[in-house]
């Protein structure tokens, strides 16, 4: 970027301007929590329970240090840093792509979250060197992108990166620089940086992302789509003629009118699909907590059985579900029990992602289960197949991750399912069941 002294002189004093307002307006006390001797507002780095600007007094300290670092960045970086005026500003993760951002901010309109990562990252957060990375993407989002520098520095490449590309998990790098250019940046990450992954990324693959782009023309995954809701989306799998399974904590907070609103998209890929429906009516498990119990505590009630308003399983197909019997438990105990599964997983677009012959580890008496198939967020309620006598039958949606258990306690979580134990009854009143 460049600019005339003149341009440069008066760029900078409007970057000044509008970076001043964090001390000059921040002088309301209005939040519920404010005056109670902690800073709630997430632009200092605080509990992020204020809104900007309305716990004033309690974060005095927070924002002089805050000026502080602003102070500190080189004149020519906070030039380009800009101002705050990005509809998502302050919302402690950087969208200016100029800074490894995610590109959701117009350059120059996110500066306060983008400081840290401009200047190549620090450790200003105060929850930094907790051995936890908590930068927004990459951990758990508790920090500033950029201010947890060295609990971070395991899996900071993975920053704002994707398998979006609609070629992406083929083995080709195809980015700007570097292949066939046919990717956007940072869209085809498995192929351009490899598929192995540190242990302790909370968006975990075992240590390798397995997951390819399976035919969604083709069963069983034709019968697999993407559940849209107003605001957000699930995976569900067709399994009988109008009827698809998903997990309960999708379809949280919607009621009897609301969930006439949430559209199924079977075999969704790119801009297409093999057919749509409208959900007309939900069967929820009765016991949904959004809590998550101790192992074997009572996780098996994730789960939720959604009617369509026409017969779209008659038109493409459907996955009839599968009870476990006592043969399947006692494979399953040698961990030798190979499942697949597909989901619309965030980072791969428009475009579901799968991972096949993953394994069961644990199937739990409440009627769930630890499984090491690559589910991420988004694949909530996508199914864990398996062959039966040679037809891919259901035997679980993917409900959450859940704390790490053996064989892999080095893992920052392990991954449960609800398996159709948990459901059976309800499945059977379906008439999804034989």
């Amino acid at each position: 970027m460049t600019f005339s002294s003149i341009r440069l002189g008066l760029a900078l004093g409007a970057a000044l301007m509008a970076m001043a307002p964090t001390l000059a307006s921040a002088q309301a006390n209005t939040c519920h929590w404010a005056n109670d001797n902690e800073c709630d507002e997430p632009r200092y780095n605080g509990t992020g329970a204020c809104e900007n600007g309305t716990d004033a007094n309690d974060c005095r300290t927070e924002a002089a240090a805050w000026q502080r670092l602003m102070d500190a960045v080189p004149q020519d970086i906070r030039l380009q840093l800009g101002d705050d005026t990005c509809r998502w500003a302050n919302d402690r993760e950087c969208d200016d792509i100029r800074f490894g951002g995610t590109g959701a901010c117009t350059p120059g309109t996110d500066a306060s979250d983008c400081r840290a990562l401009a200047i190549g990252s620090d450790d200003s957060c105060r929850w930094a060197n907790d051995g936890e990375c908590d930068d927004p993407g990459i951990g758990t989002g508790a920090c500033i992108s950029g201010t947890d520098r060295t609990d971070c520095a395991a899996v900071e490449m993975m920053r704002n990166r994707s398998n979006s590309c609609a070629t992406s998990f083929n083995n080709i790098c195809e980015e700007p620089g570097s292949g066939q250019g046919s990717c956007a940046a940072y869209t085809d990450t498995a192929d351009c940086i490899g598929r192995d992954r540190p242990v302790v990324m909370r968006d975990h693959f075992f240590g390798h992302d397995d997951r390819v782009h399976p035919d969604v023309t083709q069963m069983p995954w034709r019968a697999v789509g993407l559940l849209t809701m107003a605001d957000g989306q699930c995976t569900a799998t067709l399994i009988a003629p109008r009827v698809i399974a998903t997990a309960a904590h999708c379809m949280e907070g919607f009621g009897t009118d609301m969930v006439k609103g949430v559209e199924f998209r079977a075999g969704f890929s790119g801009n297409s699909d093999q057919g749509r429906a409208r959900v007309v009516s939900a069967v929820i498990a009765p016991d949904y907590s959004e809590s998550s119990f101790p192992p074997n505590g009572g996780n098996g009630n994730d789960w939720a059985l959604l009617t369509l308003d026409r017969d779209l399983g008659t038109e493409i197909g459907f996955v009839r579900p599968y009870v476990f019997d006592k043969d399947d438990l006692e494979q399953i105990a040698t961990s030798e029990y190979l499942v697949s599964q597909m989901g619309y997983s965030w980072d791969t677009g428009s475009y579901p992602s799968g991972h096949m012959d993953c394994r069961i580890l644990t199937a739990y008496r409440d009627g769930s289960m630890i499984h090491t198939c690559d589910t991420t967020r988004g694949d909530s309620g996508s199914p864990i197949l398996h062959q039966v006598d040679g037809e891919w039958r259901l035997i679980a949606v993917d409900s959450q991750f859940f704390d790490a258990q053996p064989p892999f306690p080095e893992m920052s979580s392990s991954h449960l399912a609800v398996d159709t134990r948990a459901f059976e009854r309800p499945l059977r009143e379906a008439g999804a069941l034989d």
